[in-house]
């Protein structure tokens, strides 16, 4: 079963981070086919990058809010999803390239509603130092 992915992206003042974290979706081995992001009055430069991945990639879709915290700028991108698969990502982290194709493969395959992948704890070195797993 191929099923549409809408990712959804809250952002709020992380222009360090932001790019990394686009970047991160944009390479995924499964596109998603539309990434939202969500600007919730931002202070900083996160709109404008927001706006410049915007006008570069046609699957990125911009919103911009003002402030109103994390769950209101979560439920904003849940309203401008356009497919039936949600998934969230926080703006000041990044995921591995096939992330979303092993996450859809298992779904498929064990027919379920939801999933959770696992993480890695980083330091602002890069040095990966401790590992979450969530059971399948």
């Amino acid at each position: 079963m191929i099923s549409n992915l809408s990712v959804v992206v809250p952002v709020y003042n992380v222009e360090q981070y932001l790019p990394r974290c686009l970047d991160s979706l944009l390479s995924q081995t499964r596109q998603p086919e539309e990434i939202i992001l969500v600007d919730d009055g931002s202070t900083d430069g996160s709109g404008a990058i927001c706006d410049e991945y915007e006008r570069k990639h046609n699957i990125v879709i911009a919103i911009h809010q003002t402030n109103q915290g994390l769950s209101a700028a979560r439920n904003a991108g849940i309203d401008a999803a356009r497919f039936d698969r949600i998934t969230f990502v926080d703006s000041d982290d990044y995921i591995e390239p096939s992330m979303y194709a092993d996450l859809l493969e298992i779904m498929d395959r064990e027919e379920a509603d939801i999933a959770v992948g696992g993480f890695w704890t980083e330091k602002e070195q890069g040095e990966k130092y401790h590992r979450q797993q969530t059971p399948v």
